[in-house]
């Protein structure tokens, strides 16, 4: 696990959305008590909100909704945070 800083962040979903293959990326703060789970297979991608909210929405690669929802739910988990720590599996 490493600690990045929050403009990465918007790149490495970048890097997600282009990506064919499947992944699995938590997204962690400080004290880790707030997390955002991206997983990836190809097709679909499960965004899994715990924290202030606890959610789970599923979204197709081909919708544009999937960045703004990724945002959306970034900036309640994470409003105040400049640096994250992301686990890639």
């Amino acid at each position: 696990m490493r600690e990045i800083p929050v403009k990465q962040v918007k790149s490495l979903m970048k890097q997600l959305l282009k990506s064919k293959e499947s992944k699995y990326v938590v997204l962690l703060t400080k004290k880790k008590d707030r997390s955002l789970t991206i997983e990836s297979d190809g097709e679909q991608i499960k965004l899994t909100e715990q924290g202030y909210e606890n959610s789970v929405n599923t979204f197709a690669i081909a919708d544009n909704v999937v960045k703004h929802a990724f945002t959306a739910e970034f900036k309640c988990e994470f409003p105040r945070s400049h640096q994250v720590y992301v686990s890639k599996k």
